[in-house]
């Protein structure tokens, strides 16, 4: 009981695993997982934990210069990504998988668009 107890509280503490394997005197992680209880607080505390300070996430773009928070910029930026898009589905072939899949988003692009640009009529 001594073993489960503490093997709770070390990873509970923020010991990680493979320092509790080693605590332990244990040689694969599954011996290890028998002695450690995990509870729904512990998971969410460790997705939380993750999502707080995400290592794997690229900083966020920096500005365009040019362009602002307002419809104009907006629909401007759509613009550009139609054009890229349109562009690179010039460098498929015609027997790409990836043109059916690109139409769509070229459409979707479009109805958002004029979706704005209605907006801005108001």
């Amino acid at each position: 009981m001594f073993r489960h107890t503490f093997a709770t509280e070390m990873l509970r503490s923020g010991v990680t695993f493979p320092a509790l394997m080693k605590l332990l005197g244990h040689s694969s992680p599954e011996m290890t997982l028998l002695y450690a209880e995990f509870t729904q607080t512990d998971l969410q505390r460790e997705f939380h934990s993750a999502r707080s300070q995400p290592r794997h996430l690229l900083p966020p773009p920096k500005p365009v210069i040019g362009l602002q928070a307002d419809l104009t910029s907006t629909i401007r930026a759509l613009q550009v990504t139609q054009h890229v898009l349109e562009m690179f589905r010039r460098t498929l072939t015609d027997t790409s998988d990836f043109l059916p899949v690109l139409d769509r988003l070229a459409n979707r692009l479009t109805k958002i668009a004029a979706a704005l640009r209605k907006l801005g009529l108001r």
